[in-house]
């Protein structure tokens, strides 16, 4: 095993014994020619890393391996995985190519060499990934000390994801109707419904939506609370609930099976898998039936063609920017940070006097639909 396997075959650990040990190295880890490795803490403070108390040569000499651990432990630890998809991907694409090179030394030619096998194998939009993956670290690296400027300027991701499609499908306004009216006869379990319509009433993500707990909510005060561990930023967000919402919210709790989880699992003492409701959505557009799994497989299928939970999300900016709510209160409410749309000045919070106007607007508009969806008739009258 080399250094660099050393360095990253190891089991990750949960998020309090990692933190304990997250700047202790493996024993199989040899110091690099250039220089012994930098002395460290032994916690990190504040989510940065500590102090560089060794010589600017010898943080030039780190190699690209334990940079990225280093750079991992104190990064990425908030993140839900700990960073070990990242670490996958880098410990199959990246560390066996540029592993032990010096960071301080490494070439754009290098990157760009990293980058060219990805795309050879015919994985372009993994290079993409890659590349901002290294980005990052290496942004990490500069602030830090250990390298002068960025080697990875000057590529772009376009440059080796080449076309590679991005999804950017939204439902029309027809089609979040068709999808009311077809969820109605699609087959699909009440808490099931309630999800979808969750997931357009407030535009959290699919794995929020399924792992979402009643503590978290408070239908009183209109606040849905997403817990730094549960959000893919690793930071809570807090999400203002429409009486649309709420009323959906309230009639989970009529069938309420846990005393911990919205949806949770067939045995209630887990939440409902992103994965398992994910199914109970592509099985009814699929077009053939799967054994054992529904035979309603065009029932959720709409007329502008397949959609997925992700769309949704993309469906509630554009559901807002229909109802003349401005990009930069559209981007805090779905706790995105776009250039260029937030305004000067304090930064908008996701439970600011605008987002809790945005998500009534949305909320009220939603409500028409879905009255339109079950009763057509009686506003044909």
């Amino acid at each position: 095993m080399n250094d660099t396997q050393a360095l990253l075959e190891r089991p990750t650990s949960d998020l309090p014994s990692a933190s304990r040990n997250a700047w202790v190295l493996p024993s199989g880890l040899k110091p690099h020619a250039g220089g012994a490795p930098i002395g460290m803490p032994s916690r990190p403070e504040h989510g940065r890393a500590p102090e560089l108390n060794a010589c600017e040569t010898q943080g030039h000499s780190m190699p690209f391996a334990e940079a990225f651990e280093r750079w991992r432990c104190a990064m990425l630890h908030l993140r839900k995985d700990g960073g070990e998809s990242i670490r996958r991907s880098m410990l199959k694409d990246v560390l066996p190519w540029i592993g032990d090179h010096p960071i301080g030394t490494l070439r754009r030619e290098d990157i760009a060499s990293v980058l060219h096998r990805i795309v050879e194998r015919g994985s372009s939009r993994q290079a993409g990934c890659v590349l901002a993956d290294i980005r990052q670290l290496l942004r990490w690296a500069l602030r830090e000390g250990l390298i002068d400027d960025d080697p990875s300027s000057g590529l772009h991701k376009n440059h080796y994801a080449g076309d590679g499609r991005v999804r950017s499908r939204a439902l029309s306004l027809d089609e979040v109707e068709e999808l009311g009216r077809k969820m109605n006869s699609a087959g699909l379990a009440a808490h099931i419904r309630t999800a979808i319509w969750l997931m357009l009433a407030t535009g959290v993500r699919i794995g929020e939506v399924a792992t979402a707990r009643w503590q978290d909510i408070n239908l009183d005060t209109r606040i849905w609370t997403i817990p730094a561990h549960l959000h893919h930023t690793g930071q809570a967000h807090s999400v203002s609930l429409s009486d649309f919402a709420v009323r959906h919210l309230r009639s989970a709790t009529g069938h309420r099976r846990s005393p911990v989880w919205v949806f949770p699992s067939r045995d209630d003492s887990e939440p409902l898998s992103p994965k398992a409701l994910g199914k109970q959505i592509r099985d009814r557009q699929r077009g053939t039936q799967i054994r054992g799994r529904s035979a309603a497989t065009t029932m959720l299928l709409l007329s502008g063609g397949a959609w997925t939970p992700l769309d949704l999300r993309r469906t509630v900016a554009v559901l807002m920017g229909h109802l003349g709510i401005a990009p930069a209160v559209i981007a805090s409410c779905l706790d995105q940070n776009i250039r260029g749309l937030t305004p000067q000045g304090s930064p908008m919070t996701n439970d600011s006097a605008e987002c809790r106007d945005a998500f009534t607007r949305l909320g009220r508009y939603l409500e028409k639909l879905e009255l339109s969806a079950s009763a057509p008739q009686r506003l044909a009258a």
